[in-house]
């Protein structure tokens, strides 16, 4: 089954759900979710946490392998690009309680925020088919661009669209 036909799939089983079933798709507003951040274990709001920044919305999960190796190259675009004003939200699935993701990923010494969603909600919110899946966010709130798998988010190419979106004023269309 492609992935597009369970993106579908997934659509309509939210029908009666109570999860906004809006379609996440490039250009629209980034759907809000509550996540606890593992550094003080306060829930927060994203859209309240990260509005009127870009952000890089990542859904992972410790048990992925793609998500692992995804890991360092996050920490690397954020090391170049924070200073710059890119924030990574990077989001936990795992069912297991924040303090054991919280050591599983302590040896990768990231600089970007981790969050949790032990419920797995996020995933109902922003419609994942799978991990590691990311949703770069602009200054407006809205989804730019969606990335199925993991991404070499060192990239050339992917720094540049980081770059242009960061140079933008949140009024830019």
């Amino acid at each position: 089954m492609t992935r597009h036909a369970l993106s579908l799939l997934g659509l309509l089983a939210l029908g009666g759900c109570g999860i906004d079933a809006a379609p996440v798709r490039v250009g629209a507003d980034a759907p809000d979710a509550r996540v606890v951040d593992l550094a003080t274990g306060d829930t927060l709001s994203l859209t309240e946490h990260y509005g009127g920044q870009v952000t890089l919305v990542n859904i992972w999960a410790t048990w992925c392998g793609p998500c692992k190796e995804e890991i360092p190259a996050l920490d690397s675009l954020y090391r170049e690009l924070g200073p710059k004003g890119l924030r990574i939200a990077a989001i936990s699935i795992d069912t297991d309680d924040g303090e054991k993701v919280r050591d599983w990923i302590a040896p990768f010494n990231v600089a970007f925020d981790l969050l949790h969603d032990q419920t797995g909600d996020i995933q109902q919110v922003y419609h994942t088919t799978g991990v590691p899946e990311s949703f770069l966010v602009d200054k407006r709130g809205r989804i730019m661009r969606i990335v199925y798998g993991a991404a070499p988010w060192t990239s050339t190419s992917n720094r540049r669209i980081v770059e242009e979106l960061l140079a933008k004023d949140a009024g830019d269309s």
